[in-house]
């Protein structure tokens, strides 16, 4: 292979396997769909202790599992020992889907020089909202495959 999705034949032509590049592509615009559908539709917030909540960011999701940031704070740090958490999935300012998870991995993180603690869950498959989390993850993929980009060249009419 010479490059991601190509190869070369035995005489030397760079052959592309265009089914390759189409699943590349389509997952690139799910991920870029994915991070502006969490930043401006959707809070999530982790339940910390007896009564804090914490805004998490949240960066891929999956059928099982999610995984999400946050900014590290050396004066409020996030607690180590915590394993399993609740999480809140805000669609509205009163009303959330509530998810259980548990921490699989973390990992330091700089992006756009801010550094961050990302983490790895997977997600308790045994609870009732389950389905519903299920549900959205899906809503996501379908929505990412068939989302379009409005630039404006329509003129709209008002009666």
């Amino acid at each position: 292979m010479t490059q991601e999705g190509s190869q070369k034949s035995d005489k030397g032509i760079q052959v592309v396997d265009f089914n390759k590049a189409r699943e590349e592509k389509l997952e690139e615009k799910r991920r870029k769909t994915e991070r502006i559908f969490f930043r401006q539709l959707l809070g999530i917030y982790s339940v910390v202790g007896d009564n804090e909540i914490r805004q998490v960011e949240l960066c891929d999701v999956s059928d099982d599992g999610l995984a999400f940031k946050i900014p590290y704070d050396a004066n409020n740090p996030w607690p180590g020992d915590l394993k399993e958490l609740p999480l809140r999935l805000y669609f509205t300012q009163d009303t959330y889907l509530p998810a259980n998870v548990r921490i699989e991995n973390s990992r330091p993180l700089i992006e756009d020089g801010i550094r961050y603690i990302r983490y790895g869950c997977s997600i308790d498959k045994t609870v009732s909202s389950y389905s519903a989390f299920k549900g959205f993850v899906n809503f996501l993929q379908l929505y990412s495959v068939h989302v379009h980009k409005d630039d404006g060249n329509l003129t709209f009419f008002y009666l």
